[in-house]
């Protein structure tokens, strides 16, 4: 019983949180291409520098998610 309340207060913080986070906001995306494979934390580290985001690398691409200034 007590793992029961305990598994539905989960839940119910969880999926308020994720529908307040994400009311009113929109993500937006920048692909930087290099020559070389992208680098993970050099990527990262761009995005948090230029849009406050998050880095991600495909391949060669360093793709930055942001939320979108409005």
């Amino acid at each position: 019983m007590a793992k029961t309340t305990i598994l539905a207060i989960f839940m119910v913080v969880l999926v308020l949180g994720t529908v307040m986070e994400s009311q009113g906001q929109e993500m937006c995306t920048d692909y930087s291409k290099g020559s070389a494979l992208c680098e993970a934390k050099p990527c990262n580290d761009q995005c948090v520098r230029k849009y406050n985001g998050h880095g991600r690398c495909l391949d060669t691409m360093c793709v930055c998610t942001y939320i979108c200034k409005t």
